[in-house]
């Protein structure tokens, strides 16, 4: 009766072979999946797959992503220059530009003919900040307004008949294509900054970009002292590109596989919720990849995941063998000694 209440069935050779096969398979996906965003020529960003969420929990994946639609980055107030007289700026960019400015002369111990020239590059981008954002005021304002009208008019329509949805997300994407004009010029301006004094100390450094960061994109990292990751955004990212790996190389060694397993479980949830494989919700999934009506790909490496975190598929083939052998079995009858007979029952096995 034993062998029945805690072992109801056994697994052969066959079964165990392809479990452990399985369990490979599944960690090298996510090993070269997490391996494949490190490549700089790919230029992972998990904004361009958050971005485009769909489904009941789009919002809340929208609500992850700093300024998703630029209106803080594009706030415009009102600075005085050197001779006292108001002018227009985009305030985000400029108080990041002075705070890497000041950052900048701090780190590198510029001469007096350095300083005077880094002086005069940022007076020079800063001239042509103002200057841009009095061009642009009348149009972001326009633009603000339209984009608050069209939230206001969203809450109010509850119709989800095919056409409405599309309506609804071809407007989204519209108010972020516009949005996205006006960014990228604002961060290539940022780009240049940098390379422009980054020359100063040497002419190898030109080129160099991506260190200014706004405020918007810092988020919650602000009020932690991380001098390795400043940005909100490269935070997701590198949580994404060392998870997925993580994942896959404690799978394929077959080291704390429940763990992983549920880690990567975990992760799929995520992005089943992303994609949202139900039919009538637009835009449907791309038809390149497969058709699929509520069981997608990634729902079926769920199941596939779950199953492997409810065996012991680890101990076959795998390092768990020795954690369980070598320790697991004596932590467990130290601490949940209900489970003695159960241990007994495996030893006599």
């Amino acid at each position: 009766m034993s062998n029945i209440k805690y072992f109801p069935f056994r697994f052969g050779f066959v079964a165990i072979v392809l479990i452990v096969l399985l369990r490979i398979a599944i960690g090298w996906h996510f090993f070269y999946e997490g391996l494949h965003k490190f490549d700089p020529a790919e230029g992972f960003s998990a904004k361009g797959f958050l971005g485009v969420a769909k489904g009941p929990t789009a919002e809340l994946y929208y609500a992850m992503l700093p300024d998703l639609d630029g209106l803080q980055r594009l706030e415009i107030g009102t600075v005085q220059d050197i001779k006292g007289k108001e002018q227009k700026t985009f305030v985000v960019y400029e108080n990041a530009w002075n705070e890497f400015y000041h950052q900048f002369l701090k780190k590198h111990a510029l001469n007096e003919t350095q300083q005077q020239n880094a002086s005069n590059i940022l007076n020079r981008y800063l001239t042509s900040l103002r200057e841009g954002a009095t061009n642009v005021e009348k149009d972001i304002n326009a633009f603000k307004e339209s984009k608050k009208r069209y939230e206001e008019t969203k809450q109010t329509i509850r119709n989800d008949t095919a056409f409405e949805q599309k309506r609804r997300w071809d407007t989204m994407m519209k108010y972020r294509s516009e949005a996205g004009t006006w960014l990228n010029m604002l961060d290539g301006m940022s780009n240049s900054l940098q390379s422009d004094l980054a020359q100063i100390v040497s002419p190898q450094l030109a080129g160099e970009s991506g260190k200014i960061i706004t405020k918007p994109e810092r988020g919650y990292l602000k009020y932690l002292p991380n001098p390795c990751v400043k940005s909100q955004m490269r935070a997701m990212d590198l949580a994404v590109m060392y998870g997925l790996s993580a994942i896959g190389i404690c799978m394929i060694l077959g080291i704390c596989n429940r763990l992983a397993c549920l880690g990567g479980a975990a992760f799929l949830v995520n992005v089943i919720l992303t994609t949202y494989p139900v039919p009538g919700v637009y835009p449907p999934l791309p038809t390149a990849v497969g058709n699929f009506m509520f069981v997608s790909k990634d729902a079926i490496e769920l199941l596939a995941m779950l199953l492997l975190a409810s065996i012991p598929a680890g101990r076959w083939a795998g390092l768990d063998y020795f954690l369980w052998h070598y320790g697991g079995k004596q932590l467990v009858k130290k601490f949940c000694p209900c489970c003695n007979s159960a241990l007994d029952t495996m030893n006599k096995k």
